[in-house]
């Protein structure tokens, strides 16, 4: 068998978690035996500096340019790499890693010859959102998905949940869909502390990891802050984004400024997820949120919207943690009144995350990857033996 190569496309370095993923299952790729290369569309996003380290030496990056200030333009730019790469390259397997590069990649599918060459696109949001409320959106997206899906040869969610949502949106497709592991959970966060003990009338603090854009719905965090029993906890917000002025706005308005503290951008969250006693997630719609295993696997609980397939599954017996309805800031303000009547750490939530540790997650994503290259090297194999026997008259 030649060694593998895989082709992994992605809009940028960005502070998303799906970026974060991306360049971990690239290392764990690389370090695994196979070739891969890295193609972009946009250079210089704001988390070059703390993703490139986390990029195995051997992994070649391509970049379609700088950044233009469109995600669209960026894209219809990136498309032209993407197909001369492909030619050049030559990859057995070409790898969508996020919704937002899967319709930039179905249109490289259609371009490039596709023999020998085989196609896996990774949902990491819902393919129809809740924002999709009036029946022209739901049809626009599900049609859209419908045309993508049809490009690829293999697609990859990350819960059972999604994988049966798909199913039953997509039935055509039923044996494309295979459930992958994000690898989220580093041994470092695995690692073994001991939290300080404090009375659960003590102060004590909230911490969510997202960055400032209106999917994560931070707005709504702060509201139902403010409507917590217990005034003597402190918020702090971890990430960087466009939303940062309406939310210092917000938190200004309600009286809430020497209470919730906005530190910006983390390199390393495991600091702040050792120092919180709640992990709080707003989110109007997620994929599988990262920062929901990380928080389990530093043994912090987690209060969660019900923004993914599979987070009432994924918490039904974890301590202290809760899912309650999107949106709904009453019932938001309740669970972390809740999340905080503990008086010592939970030890049992890292047993929930230990199977989206790097290692696992890295080898349910080859197993399904490397089953794609062997089908696109039968096929290069057949098709040289083809071209080479000798015809008979």
């Amino acid at each position: 068998m030649i060694r593998p190569r895989f082709l992994l496309t992605m809009h940028k370095f960005g502070q998303g978690g799906a970026d974060r993923v991306a360049l971990l299952l690239a290392s764990g790729f690389a370090r695994a035996g196979n070739d891969v290369t890295i193609v972009r569309m946009q250079s210089g996003g704001e988390g070059e500096a703390a993703l490139t380290p986390l990029c195995d030496p051997a992994i070649e990056i391509a970049s379609a340019g700088a950044p233009m200030g469109s995600r669209k333009l960026e894209l219809a730019r990136g498309l032209a790499l993407i197909v001369r790469r492909i030619r050049a390259a030559r990859p057995h397997v070409v790898l969508a890693t996020s919704n937002n590069i899967g319709l930039v990649t179905a249109f490289a599918a259609l371009i490039v010859p596709r023999s020998g060459i085989r196609f896996a696109f990774k949902t990491t949001n819902p393919v129809i959102r809740p924002r999709d409320k009036s029946k022209v959106a739901q049809w626009y997206r599900r049609r859209l998905y419908g045309f993508i899906f049809g490009r690829f040869d293999c697609i990859l969610p990350l819960t059972d949940a999604e994988r049966g949502r798909l199913i039953a949106l997509y039935p055509q497709y039923e044996q494309k869909f295979h459930t992958v592991m994000n690898p989220y959970v580093s041994d470092e966060m695995l690692a073994n502390f001991t939290p300080q003990t404090t009375r659960r009338d003590a102060p004590r603090t909230i911490v969510a990891l997202a960055r400032m854009m209106p999917q994560k719905r931070l707005d709504l965090l702060v509201s139902a802050f403010a409507r917590m029993r217990r005034q003597q906890d402190r918020l702090v917000i971890v990430g960087e984004g466009p939303e940062r002025a309406g939310i210092e706005a917000l938190i200004a308005q309600l009286g809430l400024s020497a209470r919730v503290e906005l530190p910006g951008f983390a390199d390393d969250v495991v600091p702040w997820l050792r120092k919180a006693d709640l992990f709080a997630l707003s989110s109007h719609y997620e994929g599988l949120p990262a920062a929901v295993i990380e928080a389990l696997a530093t043994n912090c609980p987690v209060v969660t919207t019900d923004c993914f397939d599979g987070a009432a599954a994924l918490l039904a017996h974890a301590p202290h943690c809760a899912v309650v309805p999107c949106g709904d800031a009453d019932a938001l303000a309740a669970a972390l009144d809740r999340g905080l009547a503990y008086d010592e750490r939970p030890t049992s939530l890292r047993a929930i995350a230990r199977r989206y540790c790097m290692a696992a997650a890295i080898d349910s994503h080859l197993a399904v990857l490397h089953e794609l290259a062997h089908a696109a090297q039968a096929e290069r194999s057949n098709a040289v033996l083809t071209r080479i026997r000798p015809v008979r008259h």
